[in-house]
């Protein structure tokens, strides 16, 4: 009997090893493709080697999208509309171990180029600047010479002027932007009162809805039913850096659709207690105009800003960049941290305590030395799984600086300054369609034209034409329609 047992446990031992050996190489190999089987979107060179072992590599597929060539996998092309099954690689170690991965082909983005969305550099407005596909998010055209896209003094509510402009493509098919509604130019302090949700559905002609965090529950649509962050909501003096990400899983237990504008923000008050900035968050309604009150999405213990958060296709995490003060300018800087679930995911648990994921730190952005960095941005670029990780410096010689990063956003290079005549500011990024690029570059020159008109002779047939087109305002097919009618009017002009 005893015999027996050794034998078994021996044989436990055995496969117990066997089992932990293809784990740690199965996670291996994932780390060294940096996840890119859940997505695929361009060339993967596969590892020919891992922990001592050489490997040996087999596609078995149906399909025509993915080819093996050596030890690269090579997407020949992508789908159209979603995620297609690619079959499966093989993996054979020397070690004895054979591995299975599924594939999986991420579609085609389908965009034609970036734009750039940011507050100016020298002025609380916000400025677009477009860039192609292939300068790869670094090089950007400012549209109608760098001046401001709307009236920040009627977009803005509380003091008239917008900081830090997040731009975000709706599920429906609208655009959505946050701001930051503040004026220290007006104010000459550094404190604020609330921010500002806009909506478009061509990207050029903007409505807005302004909460002013002051005016305390009411304003907030779930004003009887969700708790208070604040004794006194009057005392808030900072609402900072608002930015914008979808959440299917938010339910509204009033029988409204599924899913909500997941909004996220710094704050702080003269609450007791409250000495530094926390991340909370907010949920807005799928028109963007109604939002629920404030609710702790991180407390570091210690100032945080200026939070950016991208879904991840490839590790199938959230990834989330913010700028975190500290002691000295050594803990200063951007960080990044990865978490599984948004909050909407989480309400009817009983573990959610605000505190939200305890958020994993895995990078801190060391490129500016001791200089000091701060609104982070991130986006994938078009058809890659390689990243764009962005930020404005602003000690040592102000830049703004986009730095490459890997599938997971990681193995982050020194980067370089932003390409263009642009006036750079905190900002975002969002991928554009041909008709979306072609249509803001008519839009510039239009409005351009326009303008030298009015200074020349305001009452002419050709100033009072343009003056009528870039008023116009279209419900079916708004980005097309207008790029055809900015295209023909040039030519008219």
């Amino acid at each position: 009997m005893r015999k027996n047992l050794t034998l078994m446990a021996i044989t436990c031992n055995l496969v117990f090893a066997i089992s932990h050996a293809q784990e740690c190489t199965h996670e291996s190999i994932m780390r060294n493709v940096q996840h890119q089987f859940n997505a695929l979107r361009n060339d993967v060179t596969l590892p020919s080697s891992v922990d001592g072992s050489n490997i040996t590599w087999l596609l078995q597929h149906e399909d025509t999208l993915l080819s093996l060539q050596g030890n690269t996998l090579h997407v020949k092309s992508l789908p159209k509309d979603k995620y297609t099954d690619g079959g499966f690689l093989w993996a054979s170690v020397s070690n004895g171990e054979t591995l299975k991965f599924p594939l999986t082909i991420a579609p085609d983005d389908n965009r034609y180029g970036y734009l750039y969305c940011h507050m100016a550099g020298t002025s609380e407005n916000t400025l677009y600047a477009i860039g192609t596909k292939e300068d790869k998010g670094v090089k950007f055209t400012p549209l109608i010479n760098n001046q401001p896209i709307y009236d920040a003094e009627k977009v803005a509510g509380i003091e008239g002027g917008v900081r830090d402009a997040f731009i975000y493509r709706a599920i429906d098919g609208e655009y959505l932007m946050v701001t930051t509604d503040m004026s220290n130019r007006k104010t000459r302090t550094w404190f604020n009162h609330g921010i500002n949700l806009l909506k478009s559905n061509d990207l050029i002609h903007w409505t807005s809805t302004t909460f002013d965090f002051r005016k305390g529950p009411s304003i907030f649509c779930d004003s009887t039913t969700a708790k208070d962050v604040y004794k006194d909501y009057t005392l808030i003096n900072r609402v900072w850096a608002p930015q914008i990400i979808w959440d299917k899983d938010y339910d509204w237990h009033d029988g409204s659709p599924k899913g909500g504008y997941f909004i996220y923000y710094s704050m702080l008050s003269t609450n007791a207690g409250d000495d530094h900035d926390r991340m909370y968050y907010s949920y807005a309604n799928r028109n963007f105009t109604k939002l629920t009150k404030p609710q702790l999405f991180h407390d570091r213990g210690i100032a945080m800003i200026d939070c950016h958060i991208d879904w991840n296709d490839c590790d199938r995490k959230y990834h989330v960049f913010f700028k975190r003060e500290g002691a000295n300018a050594t803990d200063r800087g951007i960080y990044k941290a990865v978490f599984d679930k948004l909050p909407g995911a989480c309400q009817d648990k009983s573990g959610f305590t605000g505190d939200y994921g305890q958020w994993k730190d895995v990078l801190h952005i060391t490129n500016e030395g001791i200089n000091l960095t701060e609104g982070p941005s991130a986006i994938r670029r078009i058809n890659e799984n390689a990243w764009n990780v962005s930020y404005i410096r602003y000690s040592g010689g102000k830049a703004y600086k986009i730095n490459g990063a890997d599938a997971v956003l990681e193995n982050i290079d020194k980067g370089q300054v932003i390409e263009g005549d642009v006036n750079p500011q905190h900002g975002s990024f969002m991928t554009l369609t041909e008709d979306e690029y072609k249509m803001l570059e008519a839009w510039s020159k239009l409005t351009l034209r326009a303008q030298e008109l009015e200074s020349k002779s305001p009452k002419s047939k050709k100033a009072k034409l343009t003056r009528s087109v870039l008023s116009r305002i279209y419900k079916n097919n708004p980005v097309q329609t207008l790029r055809e009618l900015y295209t023909n009017t040039l030519k008219k002009l």
